[in-house]
């Protein structure tokens, strides 16, 4: 986990500490001071048995620290009992560097000397700022430093929350919060101050993940719950907010409630519609998986996000997965280099509960979709990652095979996409509900080299686990595969959530967001559309004979004129006389008998819970 990390600006008051009695203070002058400060930094800062090459690794080995100048000791009784080291980095920025203390003389009040000693030291070289770095174990060093003038910075995963517990800790009402880049973000409040975003849901069944984050995390607060189906209202209302929400069949009812977002956790083909009432009302969005099913929906959908100014956030979960997740992070440091090409697998075979997730309907939108349609599990994360348009697609059919049959499904068993991004990049994309077996697998390509997650087959982690395989620089060819760490700030508090975890980040992404977090990572409806269009166009490649097809720039106002009257999908109830085949040959006949035999099998008990209630099957 991160360290908290804090800043001191120049210009802050200093405040004259007294020296306790007994104590004085030096300088590094010999090696032999080396193995005292190893003494000082123990327990916490360095291994115990790091000795001397922890001294070389921490402070001899960077050039910018004058040994001499820079290493400070607090001394009693003519031993070295506390040290700090205090040096100017590149760009004019001050270091407070290695702050220990022998645990013999802890509580005492040296942390307040040390920081004096540094602030006092680099303001006479003329730092635009201080930086340090700490844990929160170390909770009064922490209130030191703040007394001293340090502020708390926002740069990693959770540090907003953490930060406000640990002001709790220090009974510490509120203070500043800085970027990393030193501007402010805004001042928080201790943990038990700290306003909490007001979260509605829609859908009583997938929206527990919601709800069970709004119970746990702390930052946001469940306020609303809306679903036609009363028990599962009660039961939701009595988990996650022990009978006190205010709970709606209604929803427009529901959309006068004072709330701060509304989370559409309803059917996957009628997000849009509701997600442009509740924009129109004022409130912000985040909207399950799919976006749209129509360019009439994305046209209307994007227009209201404008006109409105509220926020959208699109829950593609999997981009918030182990491996996709630090792969977005590597990129954007530039381990990969330039973006070439990536690769992302969904395929589910969902034979096994087919029947219990569409009631048995042939009208029902898992029935009646195309193979490309569920695309943005796989499509998403490089995207995502990418960060580059898609402008064209291809899209190649999987034949409709005797499991789609037997599970009612009019389309083929999955969808291959070959996407070009507008960087010049290609991107393959393989899903669908009809293979034999289980994928979700992701590789991406750069100049640097590659990065992938592990097989699912492996049982080695699936996308928990990532490979890297890249040079410091293009052309090297000298790395070797790294088993790289996906672990990070909010990994301990994500554990416990569904999908691997990722649906913790993508409540908490949009939690900050909306607290306006600007180091916040959510899909837009801008990205969303880039997710989500690619399979709309490759069905329509498909049933032109595999061609390649343009994809519409819907961030252009001029360019949606075109797309603005297009109710196109292979919906019934939605496509009018745009109707679609849901399979490129023509939609596949299958018997009323299928639909019939369906409903006489047990609904199968491995269909998750929130499935299960939002399908209003008996649980």
């Amino acid at each position: 986990m991160a360290q908290l990390k804090m800043y001191w600006f120049a210009g802050t008051p200093i405040a004259e500490v007294t020296i306790p009695e007994g104590y004085s203070v030096s300088n590094y002058k010999t090696e032999e001071d080396k193995l005292a400060w190893c003494e000082c930094c123990r327990n916490g800062l360095i291994a115990d048995d790091a000795g001397v090459e922890a001294f070389d690794n921490c402070i001899t080995n960077r050039k910018d620290i004058n040994l001499t100048e820079d290493v400070f000791f607090l001394d009693y009784n003519g031993e070295h009992v506390g040290t700090v080291t205090a040096f100017v980095m590149e760009g004019n920025v001050g270091d407070m560097h290695m702050v220990g203390i022998r645990t013999d003389h802890r509580g005492k009040g040296l942390a307040k000397v040390l920081g004096y000693l540094t602030l006092t030291h680099l303001r006479a070289k003329g730092v635009s700022r201080i930086e340090l770095t700490t844990d929160e174990w170390r909770v009064s060093a922490v209130k030191s430093y703040l007394t001293a003038g340090f502020r708390p910075v926002e740069y990693d995963l959770g540090m907003q929350d953490r930060w406000e517990a640990m002001l709790e800790t220090l009974k510490v009402d509120q203070t500043e919060m800085y970027y990393e880049d030193g501007t402010l973000y805004h001042t928080i409040y201790r943990k038990g101050l700290a306003k909490k975003v007001k979260i509605g849901v829609l859908g009583a069944g997938r929206g527990r993940t919601m709800m069970s984050y709004c119970v746990s995390a702390g930052n946001a607060e469940l306020v609303a719950i809306c679903d036609k189906n009363e028990k599962l209202l009660q039961e939701a209302n009595e988990e996650y907010g022990q009978g006190k929400v205010t709970c709606y069949t209604d929803f427009d009812e529901f959309l006068k409630h004072d709330m701060d977002c509304v989370v559409l956790a309803n059917y996957a083909n009628a997000h849009a519609p509701f997600a442009v009432r509740c924009l129109e009302a004022g409130k912000n969005v985040l909207s399950e998986v799919l976006p749209v099913q129509t360019m009439k929906e994305a046209v209307e959908l994007i227009e209201a996000v404008e006109r409105t100014g509220k926020i959208y956030a699109y829950a593609e979960n999997y981009c918030y997965m182990g491996a996709p997740r630090k792969m977005y992070d590597l990129f954007r440091k530039g381990a990969l280099g330039e973006f070439e090409y990536g690769e992302g697998e969904y395929m589910h075979n969902c034979e096994h509960g087919w029947h219990g997730l569409t009631n048995c309907s042939p009208k029902h939108w898992r029935n009646t979709m195309s193979a490309f349609y569920y695309c943005t599990h796989s499509l998403g994360p490089l995207v995502h990652i990418a960060g580059s348009r898609p402008v064209s697609v291809v899209g190649i059919e999987g034949p409709f095979n005797a499991r789609m049959a037997r599970m009612g499904a009019m389309a083929g068993a999955f969808g291959v996409e070959m996407v070009t991004l507008e960087n010049g990049a290609v991107l393959k994309s393989l899903h669908g509900v009809g293979p034999s077996k289980n994928s979700v697998w992701y590789s991406i390509y750069g100049s640097k080299g590659r990065m992938e997650s592990a097989r699912e087959d492996a049982e080695n982690g699936g996308t928990d686990k990532l490979y890297v395989n890249c040079d410091a620089g293009e052309g090297d060819n000298k790395s070797e595969v790294v088993d790289t760490s996906t672990r990070d700030g909010l990994s301990d508090a994500a554990d416990a959530s569904g999908h691997g975890g990722s649906d913790y980040y993508v409540m908490h992404n949009l939690v900050e967001k909306l607290r306006g977090n600007r180091n916040a990572v959510i899909v837009d409806v801008y990205e969303a559309m880039d997710m989500f269009l690619p399979g709309y166009f490759a069905l329509i490649s498909a049933i032109k004979g595999g061609v390649t097809v343009e994809i519409p720039n819907l961030r252009d106002p001029a360019v949606r004129d075109a797309w603005r009257n297009n109710t196109a999908c292979t919906d019934p109830d939605v496509a009018g006389d745009m109707l679609l085949p849901s399979l490129s040959t023509g939609t596949p006949e299958i018997p009323e008998s299928t639909y019939e035999a369906l409903k006489r099998y047990p609904y199968d008990k491995s269909i998750d819970v929130d499935t299960r209630a939002e399908l209003g099957i008996e649980l």
